[in-house]
């Protein structure tokens, strides 16, 4: 909406630009604006997940959210924050297997956590591609972005077949939960 603006003689101009700006502020958080209806699309979205909480966390983590027009945008926006996720459990393992902590069993569970996650963040970036260029739905790509969810439970395994309370339970549960909320949107974006 572009408006014309006429500056009288002896009119404040900053006074002006401000109360344009104030009415600017103001229309975009009109129901019709597009600030709106992102949020409209990004709750619309969450409310049909398995967890709506982690959804809105997840999308709200980026602000690329705001813009989005499609769910499939939201698509690309949940799987970069879910693989943001899996960054932080690997580096977290890094941390563990460089450590004394836990003893020299969970040092050695650790390590091959972090090989996993690596595993998990390339197979993240392929996801990630075939989400961001997809066209039209594609069965694909909500599969690779669910058969991520794989790497954080064989994290979780090998702690449990050793009989080792995991030192990394808690981030690789929230790395899971947000790679199945990034995958159930992918597959609404039909």
């Amino acid at each position: 909406m572009a408006t014309a603006m006429s500056i009288a003689a002896g009119a404040n101009p900053k006074a002006l630009l401000a109360a344009q700006l104030c009415a600017t502020v103001a229309a975009s958080s009109l129901p019709g604006s597009s600030a709106a209806g992102a949020s409209a699309l990004v709750s619309q979205t969450c409310r049909v997940t398995s967890n709506p909480s982690l959804c809105l966390e997840l999308l709200r983590s980026s602000n690329r959210s705001d813009g989005a027009t499609t769910v499939r945008e939201l698509a690309v926006v949940a799987v970069t924050a879910a693989r943001r996720s899996a960054l932080r459990a690997r580096m977290r393992a890094m941390d563990l297997s460089h450590g004394a902590a836990g003893g020299g069993g969970a040092v050695a569970v650790a390590a091959r956590c972090v090989a996993l996650y690596a595993d998990c963040l390339r197979a993240g970036a392929e996801a990630l591609g075939r989400v961001s260029t997809m066209r039209v739905h594609d069965a694909r790509a909500a599969g690779a972005v669910s058969a991520l969810r794989r790497f954080p439970r064989k994290c979780a395994g090998l702690f449990h077949a050793r009989r080792i309370a995991s030192p990394l339970e808690k981030v690789s549960r929230e790395t899971e939960e947000k790679l199945g909320v990034a995958s159930e949107i992918v597959r609404l974006s039909r």
